[in-house]
């Protein structure tokens, strides 16, 4: 039996709002992405003719755009999670560690195809261009290290 290999597209990708208990998926988005750096720590002394490094912390930070929209009545109320994450971002006051929110990016559409992990809303724009869809494009860094990523090796996490 042969398996013919799949390809992700950013059709297959969501964002998922929530802890695992109650998680719900952001209805309207367009892209994702998030980048992982490690701190490299030079191990040096006066006499190396070469850098030499250790590795310090690791860090994560990434970007996704919402569409702005507005529920209709008759629309399921499992969608409003955009008007939660919305209020993370577009808050007043001062932000403290309840504006923390738990991501869930997924790539595949599938169970096992997800990057689960605590994070706080870093900047949020709100574009409204004549004759384009009104969207949110917003950045967040990860706090703490990442719940559960995905094992490439075997499509499971």
């Amino acid at each position: 039996m042969s398996t013919t290999p799949g390809f992700y597209t950013g059709r297959t990708g969501s964002l998922i709002i929530g802890d695992a208990s109650a998680t719900k998926a952001v209805a309207k988005i367009r892209d994702w992405s998030l980048e992982t750096t490690v701190e490299l720590l030079s191990t040096n002394t006066i006499d190396s003719f070469a850098n030499t490094f250790t590795p310090g912390a690791k860090g994560a930070t990434g970007s996704a755009t919402m569409m702005y929209y507005r529920l209709s009545d008759t629309e399921k109320s499992d969608y409003r999670e955009f008007s939660v994450l919305l209020n993370k971002i577009l808050t007043t006051g001062s932000i403290t560690e309840t504006n923390k929110v738990q991501l869930q990016l997924n790539v595949g559409g599938g169970a096992f195809d997800d990057i689960v992990f605590h994070a706080f809303i870093t900047s949020a724009t709100v574009s409204v261009s004549t004759g384009e869809l009104s969207v949110v494009p917003f950045n967040f860094t990860v706090d703490g290290d990442f719940d559960e990523i995905i094992n490439v090796s075997t499509g499971t996490s």
